[in-house]
């Protein structure tokens, strides 16, 4: 009974250290002083208090957000000689990348907290191109001392440091596997690459693609997204392992191939432990995974293995005549849409071989047809299944052939030839052959090249029919030249040129005001916020609808009369609606709103209701404003 009390003691000073962190606020940001072009690194934002409302800076100076903001928390508690120390804060990370050279000036982030809003520092980062850093670089902590740091207030004391955060090549890792390392020329082989993990991993981002020379390629994975797991014990190890992509490969030519290493680029969160220190009992108490929250994230390359291939060439025994290349196990089929037909009708023959291998490489089978027949390249239609065991389906090559002269014809049998290298044999496939009965037709008295390229042909008579009127004249020496409509149309185009450039240029005035852009598109932006906040409503989230809210409301002022958030209160919103001309009852109505937010939050009661009421309230608002604002 006793354990249990001090366990339950104990865990309502977790709940409440919140309220035990101090007076000492500090909001401070941090990250690397020098990056090059192409790097990834962090932006960490991070208050020693339960904050709110975190506003992130207006602009990241043409920094490429990959990721964030993501939020974690950390606490302490600790006895030593008797006294009790403790420590909490909360961050708000992003991972960034550098994309040109220069200065980089990123502006201060707001916070909320217990009512009263904290500014932190700016940061300033030079860009320089050049090659990546060093992997001790790289690996080194966002606070270390090369870091980017500064405060706005005096820094709280904090617990000492925890334990260096570092990742084994046996924590996570890539690997290439391919299931035949010895084809045939031309013969499918599966190339698949799986990550091993066992700590959490995150932003999975491929930095270097493997070349496949002397390969054609065929993803078998596609746009999909989400990555299928499962578990797996390697070396009494539990990983977590995952298919990150997967390949058809087609060996184009024979001898020894390399498909280099891939790279990978990954944030790896690993959970720091606080030391135990002497033999005090609550050490291991709070040591215990369920309270320890001290997580790190570091920035992980991960590279492959590389692949070698020794591609054997197609054997030249048995080898038939009709061969063109194609490496599977096929079949072929044929068929024609009709049999009698008269003369100067049109009939289809379809030709489809199916099976699994290289589809997309395999070349027309040749058709001869009767030469009393005109014919047309074929239509090639191609339908690809991609699974796992790889490449297979058909291509259908339609025939259209005209026959032109009456009479009793044979379509010969199509010959088909290709190479199994599952049982290393050539096999020759045939389609039957069909009989086509065509009657005399209407004359059509046209003359016609045959596919045999046996000349031209006159289809009846040798002498073509005087084509009779009537026929359009046109009045001799009627031209256009110095005529008024001459004229116009000669001058139409520099008129239409003028239009566009004229129109370009105020195009461009457009864009470069940057203040009427923001003006124009707030109330879009205002309402898809609400959208947003709709969707946290039916998810019963209910800090995030209301952060989602509050965001779409002061937002909306921000980008009409172009201001930062911060500088923005409730008085100023008065002041700047009546400087508009803005009704009263709207300027009560929209302050009125905030209020109802920071109220709902944190006011006891029926929660779907109030979540339902303010979103209403928020609607009308921003509507009656953009009214008035017009």
């Amino acid at each position: 009974m006793r354990k249990k009390g001090l366990y339950i003691i104990f865990l309502l000073l977790f709940v409440w250290q919140g309220a035990w962190a101090g007076n000492n606020i500090t909001f401070t940001a941090r990250s690397r002083h020098q990056v090059v072009v192409g790097q990834q690194f962090q932006i960490v934002y991070e208050v020693n208090a339960n904050g709110r409302n975190f506003s992130p800076p207006a602009d990241f100076d043409g920094l490429e957000i990959l990721s964030g903001p993501n939020t974690s928390s950390s606490s302490s508690i600790q006895f030593i000689n008797g006294k009790m120390s403790q420590s909490y804060s909360v961050t708000y990370s992003y991972i960034v990348m550098a994309t040109h050279s220069g200065n980089v000036t990123i502006g201060p982030a707001t916070i909320k907290v217990r009512g009263r809003r904290y500014t932190s520092n700016s940061l300033k980062i030079k860009v320089v191109k050049g090659s990546a850093p060093s992997a001790q670089q790289a690996a080194a902590p966002a606070n270390s001392s090369s870091g980017n740091t500064g405060a706005t207030t005096q820094p709280a004391q904090r617990p000492a440091a925890s334990t260096a955060a570092k990742v084994s090549s046996k924590d996570v890792y890539i690997k290439a596997t391919v299931n035949n390392t010895h084809p045939y020329l031309g013969q499918q082989v599966i190339v698949t690459y799986r990550i091993y993990t066992r700590v959490p991993v995150t932003n999975l981002s491929l930095n270097k693609v493997a070349s496949f020379k002397g390969f054609w390629s065929k993803d078998l994975l596609g746009n999909n997204s989400s990555l299928q797991q499962h578990n797996e014990m390697i070396n009494g190890h539990r990983y977590v392992v995952a298919v990150i992509r997967k390949l058809a490969l087609f060996p184009q030519q024979t001898g020894k191939l390399v498909i280099d290493p891939m790279e990978l680029d990954c944030a790896v969160q690993i959970r720091l432990k606080t030391p135990v220190s002497g033999n005090n009992p609550f050490n291991a108490f709070f040591n215990d995974p369920f309270f320890n929250q001290n997580v790190r994230t570091v920035q992980e390359k991960l590279i492959s293995n590389a692949l070698y291939f020794n591609v054997k060439p197609l054997p030249t025994k048995g080898k038939p005549g009709c061969f063109s290349g194609a490496v599977g196990n096929y079949t072929l089929s044929s068929s024609v849409d009709k049999t009698h037909l008269k003369t100067n009708d049109a009939l289809t023959l379809k030709v489809v071989i199916s099976g699994k291998g290289s589809i997309g490489l395999i070349g027309t089978p040749n058709v001869a047809f009767p030469s009393d027949f005109e014919t047309y390249d074929p239509r090639i239609s191609t339908k690809i299944n991609k699974t796992n065991q790889g490449i297979s389906g058909s291509k259908e090559f339609d025939y259209l052939a005209i026959p032109r002269t009456a009479g009793d014809y044979t379509i010969k049998s199509v010959k088909f030839c290709f190479f199994n290298p599952q049982d290393g044999q050539y096999h020759v496939l045939h389609t039957k052959s069909f009989q086509i009965h065509v009657k005399k037709g209407k004359d059509m008295g046209i003359a016609y090249t045959t596919t045999n390229q046996q000349g031209i042909r006159i289809i009846g008579r040798d002498i073509r029919h005087i084509m009779e009127g009537p026929f359009a004249l046109h009045p001799a020496n009627d031209f256009l030249f110095g005529t008024t409509l001459y004229y116009v149309l000669f001058a139409l185009p520099v008129f239409l040129l003028l239009l566009v450039l004229i129109w370009w240029d105020t195009l461009k005035k457009r864009k470069a005001n940057v203040s009427l852009i923001k003006n124009r598109k707030a109330q879009k932006i205002a309402r898809s916020r609400l959208t947003d906040a709709q969707k946290m409503k039916k998810q019963g989230n209910d800090r995030a609808f209301y952060d989602e809210i509050a965001q779409a409301l002061w937002g909306y002022i921000s980008d009409k009369f172009d201001l930062q958030k911060a500088n923005l209160s409730m008085d100023t919103v008065k002041d700047l609606l009546e400087k508009k001309n803005v009704a009263a009852e709207t300027i009560q109505s929209f302050i009125n709103t905030l209020n109802s937010i920071e109220y709902a939050r944190f006011a006891p009661g029926d929660t779907k209701g109030k979540m339902e009421n303010i979103y209403s309230e928020a609607l009308n608002a921003i509507m009656q404003a953009e009214r008035s604002l017009k």
